[in-house]
């Protein structure tokens, strides 16, 4: 029923001094919301293209200590997968005591091996 309330009511008129200041004010309002939109789309476009060139220069550090060290880049990538595993398999908690008694001598295990290698 509100909505029927607004129906029957008149638009202000305007005076004549006011003739087009509407127009003219929203007019300035689209200006400056395309302004705003054009230096925040300029804004993300830097803000990518020195992203893209971070992770270029990270990605061709890491392929070139890998090319130069492939034993500790396998065991690196190892250790990673097993404490991604162990993290993953440990918010179960059904699981724990299985994820526990697999899981500690498999980290020893590594651990003196990766000792043996680095010495």
């Amino acid at each position: 029923m509100a909505t029927d309330k607004n129906q029957y009511k008149t638009p202000k008129q305007q005076t004549p001094g006011e003739t087009g200041s509407a127009g003219a004010t929203a007019q300035k309002i689209l200006e400056q919301g395309a302004e705003a939109y054009g230096q925040a789309e300029q804004a993300v476009s830097d803000v990518y293209e020195k992203t893209a060139q971070k992770v270029t220069e990270t990605y061709e550090k890491a392929k070139s200590y890998s090319n130069e060290n492939p034993g500790k880049t396998i065991l690196i990538a190892l250790g990673v997968g097993i404490g991604l595993g162990l993290l993953l398999g440990a918010r179960s908690n059904s699981r724990r005591s299985r994820t526990g008694r697999y899981a500690q001598p498999v980290v020893n295990a590594l651990s003196e091996l990766a000792q043996e290698y680095f010495r």
